[in-house]
């Protein structure tokens, strides 16, 4: 037994680093693994945060930094939310329960927070890339470490995995892929690669044919061979290899070693095997095969609904009255929109990269299943795949998050924009968001706004999401985005009739005195609260629901603009740099240029300021960066009074 178990018999209380698992037995790590799964368990009860795919790879983290030695060892985890166990063994499990509240813990992972965080992660698809730069370093200043890239199956069908991966068995480095395989990634996998790697776990005949082989050539190490000899054995194991017809052989063909596939929740397994792959000069790949949701039945039965959850009750608790209807997300209101104007458009479709649950648009699959295309983590083929379908005729739809969209940039622009292609963008997630400086959504707007022939859109509530998207789809004249927040939507007449709408047209939501708040989308709400507390100050705003930022109301920003005694303020959540505001400023410099005007209205920005954007939950990131309805009125007041 070790001497590092407390006298309550929990390993995880006594552990301050990885360095103390090394005292461990393999049958104390089995232990230490439910530990660790019933502390994730009530932590993300109580907190929220990605739980399905961190109670799957528990075994996997025990394994890894049992065998390596981290921080010298590098551990490169791909997207990062999988990483919970990871943060409890680098000595963080006393603020475990500050995970994902502001100033707490990352859900991510975050070298800011601990050495043992390699590199930060929040997107997927990345850490193979990273893991190959990182190994290429450590050859060229002839340093002596393990580089480990730990990456599940979702991530792998990542185009930049599989060059990476290309790129790994061409320069032949010395790097390790751990593959956590379970069949998932935010949705279901989808595509070829899923498939083949299903393939691969059915096959376990190659297995036992690979081991006798490299058993038999551990043995003959012993024996002083010439050279030619070993040449004969060389091939004689090559031409063994490439004659099973086996799906993991590919990875052979591609020039990194395969081992696998091997039970995840194994830790006797998984240390054998890290520790074989240890000292080893040649790209390896180590396939596990793991559940998601391990250890917690409702996970294990639905991983996809608890992938990433809300905080949640352990015990079911049965309501004493009546629940009242739950209010709709944007996500939902968008996805119905879309089903309602699928029965109306035959030749509506549908595109997500991986998202299928989190936008709400799995409802559209189900509706439409014909119609309806998951991807994978694929946001460029997404995109240009949309673009393909519309040149053909058809009416695509993607629904995409803001940070992912980011991915696939070149493609908006070279596959969608410039042949000015009728694909309408659901930009779901735009502005700030709970999970970080990865995932917040404030950099849309400026992206899309500079793009030629694009309409950008951003919806005051779910009535207008509905008909922004009818309109769309009804005009189809060029590119168009619209965008809208993570957050419960705003009602409008949402059982109203769809209807066409200028949507390029502002409208006057207030009218008030000669300041004038410009709100662009979920900010109109946030302008309307501003205006009460106003008020309240013998203050009358006018408010103006600037729906689009490309292009611009400018026949009434002009009649705006030349008042001169009129004060504008300009209200977005999104960065201000080459945001609405600065397309608002752009607009008085070139009017000022064409007329020759010397006296216009003041205009003032109010937006996401420039930096990055911490963790925590939206109401509490609208209110530090000055964009809750007491800040902004604070802002006018004081700007009142300057006037």
């Amino acid at each position: 037994m070790s001497t590092i178990l407390a006298a309550n018999n929990s390993f995880l209380e006594t552990l301050t680093g990885p360095a103390q698992l090394k005292h461990l037995q393999l049958n104390e790590l089995t232990q230490l693994s439910e530990e660790i799964r019933k502390e994730i368990i009530n932590n993300v009860s109580r907190t929220g945060g990605h739980l399905a795919s961190n109670l799957g790879i528990v075994e996997i983290t025990l394994g890894l930094h049992y065998v390596f030695n981290s921080p010298k060892d590098k551990i490169l985890w791909d997207v990062g939310h999988q990483a919970y166990a990871h943060k409890m063994l680098t000595g963080r499990r006393e603020s475990f329960a500050t995970l994902r509240q502001y100033k707490g813990l990352s859900g991510f992972i975050n070298p800011t927070e601990s050495e043992h965080d390699a590199f930060h992660a929040g997107h997927s698809s990345t850490a193979l890339s990273l893991a190959v730069g990182m190994a290429l370093a450590r050859d060229h200043l002839a340093q002596d470490h393990k580089v480990v890239a730990v990456i599940g199956d979702g991530g792998l069908t990542g185009g930049m995995a599989l060059e990476a991966i290309n790129h790994l068995g061409h320069i032949q480095t010395n790097v390790l892929i751990v593959l956590n395989d379970n069949e998932m990634s935010i949705s279901q996998n989808v595509g070829g690669f899923s498939q083949y790697m299903k393939r691969i776990k059915e096959t376990f005949f190659y297995k036992d044919i690979k081991q006798t082989l490299d058993q038999i050539e551990n043995q003959l190490d012993a024996f002083n061979l010439r050279p030619g000899l070993w040449e004969l054995i060389s091939s004689v194991k090559t031409q063994a290899k490439a004659r099973f017809d086996t799906p993991g052989i590919v990875f052979e063909k591609l020039g990194i070693n395969y081992t696998g596939p091997i039970d995840g929740h194994d830790i006797a397994a998984i240390v054998h095997a890290l520790r074989q792959l240890q000292g080893r000069q040649k790209p390896q790949i180590l396939h596990l095969i793991t559940q998601k949701g391990k250890g917690y039945a409702p996970a294990e039965q639905d991983a996809i609904k608890y992938h990433g959850v809300p905080a949640f009750c352990l015990e079911k608790i049965e309501p004493v009255e009546a629940l009242k209807p739950k209010a709709k997300t944007y996500s939902e209101v968008f996805a119905e929109a879309a089903i309602e104007i699928g029965k109306l458009e035959p030749l509506l479709v549908a595109i997500t990269p991986a998202t299928a649950e989190g936008s709400a648009m799995v409802k559209f699959g189900q509706t439409f299943p014909d119609r309806f295309f998951d991807v994978g983590i694929c946001e460029q083929h997404a995109v240009t795949m949309a673009a393909g379908l519309a040149k053909a005729g058809l009416v695509p739809i993607v629904s995409i998050y803001s940070t992912f969209l980011q991915r696939a940039m070149d493609q908006v622009i070279h596959d969608v924009a410039i042949p000015n292609l009728p694909v309408i963008f659901g930009v779901d997630r735009g502005g700030l968001v709970e999970d970080g400086e990865t995932h917040q959504g404030v950099f849309d707007i400026a992206h899309l706004r500079c793009i030629p022939n694009f309409t950008v859109l951003a919806p005051k509530d779910a009535t207008e999401l509905r008909n922004m998207v009818y309109t769309a789809v009804r005009y189809q004249r060029g590119p168009v985005a619209i965008r809208f927040p993570r957050d419960k939507a705003v009602d409008g007449n949402h059982g109203h009739p769809l209807e066409l709408i200028d949507c390029t047209k502002w409208e006057t939501i207030h009218h008030g005195n000669h300041i004038i708040i410009l709100a662009y989308g979920a900010m109109v709400d946030i302008a309307k609260q501003t205006c009460s507390l106003l008020q309240a100050k013998n203050i009358n705003p006018t408010i103006i629901n600037a729906r689009s930022c490309k292009p611009l109301d400018v026949v009434l920003l002009r009649e705006l603009l030349n008042t001169a005694t009129n004060q504008i303020v300009t209200l977005e959540e999104g960065c201000m740099t080459g945001g609405f505001g600065s397309a608002v400023l752009e607009f008085a410099a070139q009017e000022r240029l064409n007329h020759l005007q010397h006296k216009q209205a003041t205009i003032t920005l109010i937006g996401v300021p420039d930096r990055f954007i911490e963790h925590g939950s939206r109401k509490i990131l609208l209110d530090i960066n000055g964009l809750s309805p007491n800040d902004i009125a604070n802002f006018i007041l004081h700007l009142s009074t300057q006037a």
